[in-house]
């Protein structure tokens, strides 16, 4: 998951909304620092201010924590496979992917979480 996922969707949220930042800020209690700061991904809003954020723009706490849209979210939720479950059966543009295709992408996994696990 990309690092700052919290700040930019409360951005677009805020955007959509034609707020500026001191306006957000007025209407949460804070500071307009304080937005800038969750939007460029120094801090990250405490729950107090999600449960004020979320009901300004109408939308979820989960969407505001996870910082997708909830219809993203649901669909996610629906469509997430672990590549270890064996029992699973992969397609692609509605052709079974092979066992050794997905062999390839488990390696690659695993050397790209070892890679950050090292940083």
């Amino acid at each position: 998951m990309e690092k700052n996922m919290i700040g930019k969707y409360l951005r677009d949220l805020r955007r959509r909304r034609g707020m500026s930042q001191k306006e957000l800020a007025l209407a949460l209690g804070v500071s307009k620092q304080t937005i800038s700061n969750w939007e460029v991904g120094r801090k990250v809003p405490r729950m107090k201010a999600v449960e004020k954020i979320a009901n300004i723009f109408g939308v979820s706490r989960n969407s505001i924590l996870a910082g997708l849209p909830v219809e993203i979210l649901e669909q996610e939720d629906r469509r997430v496979v672990d590549l270890t479950d064996r029992d699973i059966r992969l397609t692609y543009l509605g052709q079974q992917v092979p066992r050794e295709y997905i062999d390839i992408i488990e390696k690659l996994m695993r050397c790209d979480i070892a890679e950050r696990d090292a940083q």
